[in-house]
Order: structure tokens, then sequence, then C-alpha cells
């Protein structure tokens, strides 16, 4: 799994750039709030990746369960 830093390379992407590089998954396209699901962790919980869009470009992320 990538560190949160790894993931501020998306930072300035669009929601086009984020669907082919993450896929789609269960995300409202128009939604300023994106999920994906990383892995589970050993208690079975998921961790998530969160982006947020501002103006239909990624403008943060992080990593949180």
């Amino acid at each position: 799994m990538k560190n949160t830093q790894n993931y501020n390379d998306l930072i300035g992407k669009t929601r086009e750039e984020i669907v082919k590089e993450l896929g789609d998954g269960f995300n409202f396209y128009p939604s300023d709030l994106w999920t994906y699901n990383l892995k589970k962790n050993w208690l079975g919980r998921w961790v998530l990746l969160y982006i947020h869009f501002e103006d239909n470009v990624v403008c943060r992320v992080h990593i949180g369960h």
C-alpha cells in the first residue's frame, strides 16, 4: 500500500484522470468526495483513500478508516 505522500501525486488531476488511474469504484461521479478501499487492517477494518475535489480537480487526499 502506498502511504499518503505517494497519493499526493493525485492532487491537480481531473475526475477522468482519477478514473483512468484508480477505476470508478462505487463513487457517485458528481460528488466532491470519493473513497477507495485500499486494504483491510489486522482488525478487519477497511483502510480508505479519501479524494476531495474542488471544481472537478483533486484538491486534497488522505487515508483513514
